[in-house]
């Protein structure tokens, strides 16, 4: 039988706590909705919709009674907001369980920068509330919830609007580059031949890229080498061979691009 995590405070309108350690957290559920944050380091995360690795600006949302795990790289922070559906409104209720069900493979939300930095401060909103104890707190913490739900319901809207737009060829056409990507990541690609196999100008593979996963290929490239490179460093290899073994031979240049997605740089979890 699979252990129940508590709420995090007696008061059991809306909470949030921030998870900040390496200790990986085992196989759970609990009776409430929960919506998490990554706002540092990375972390592998599983559930009945799937395996996925979370950088900073991703979010999940938990069902109540949904079996699920994180394995930590290293040192990880993560915003947790918890809530009852009882104590919710049922158009926010409707809203958590569309955003949801959506997420068919456990991917969570990407969100750009100013939207992580967005729910981040409502987040923290609720979090001061719920620590000062002042009159109609709760209101307040209702309050930056819905405004967090609604600015999650924007981002996945656009990136679903993204996907529908694309017809099935171009989506054909795209998903071989990012299986070409994902193989070869320790060495140079070339957009403009993977481009030109697909019988495509290089920019409109670009703009195609873009709205298929979201990253231009530069951007994604960036994002899988980092993942990536947390697997050589949590195996002992030193800064510059992790670099070096997905395709950076600049040390430098390899701690710049991981501080800029990871939110520290990678000497930080040779240090854990």
């Amino acid at each position: 039988m699979k252990r129940y995590y508590p709420f995090t405070t007696s008061d059991t309108s809306v909470a949030v706590n921030v998870y900040h350690s390496s200790r990986s957290v085992p196989v759970h559920r609990h009776t409430f909705w929960e919506i998490f944050l990554v706002t540092r380091g990375s972390c592998t995360h599983a559930s009945e919709a799937g395996v996925t690795v979370l950088v900073p600006g991703d979010v999940c949302i938990i069902p109540p009674e949904t079996e699920h795990s994180f394995s930590m790289h290293g040192e990880v922070e993560i915003y947790n907001c918890q809530c009852f559906s009882s104590q919710l409104r049922p158009e926010d209720c409707a809203m958590l369980r569309e955003l949801a069900d959506n997420d068919v493979r456990g991917g969570g939300i990407r969100l750009d920068g100013s939207t992580a930095d967005y729910m981040k401060q409502r987040f923290m909103e609720i979090l001061r509330e719920q620590e000062q104890r002042r009159e109609d707190g709760a209101v307040v913490r209702h309050a930056a919830l819905q405004l967090a739900i609604i600015a999650l319901k924007r981002a996945q809207g656009v990136q679903n609007r993204s996907m529908d737009q694309l017809s099935r060829g171009n989506r054909a056409r795209i998903e071989p580059a990012t299986e070409y990507i994902e193989a070869h990541l320790q060495e140079r690609i070339d957009f403009a031949a993977l481009a030109k196999q697909m019988y495509l100008s290089e920019k409109y593979f670009r703009q195609l890229f873009k709205e298929m996963t979201g990253f231009s290929p530069v951007e994604y490239v960036h994002r899988q080498r980092v993942v990536r490179s947390l697997i050589y460093l949590q195996k002992g290899c030193s800064v510059s061979e992790a670099g070096e073994l997905v395709g950076w031979e600049d040390p430098n240049y390899y701690a710049r691009v991981f501080n800029r997605i990871m939110g520290c740089p990678p000497k930080y979890f040779k240090q854990i």
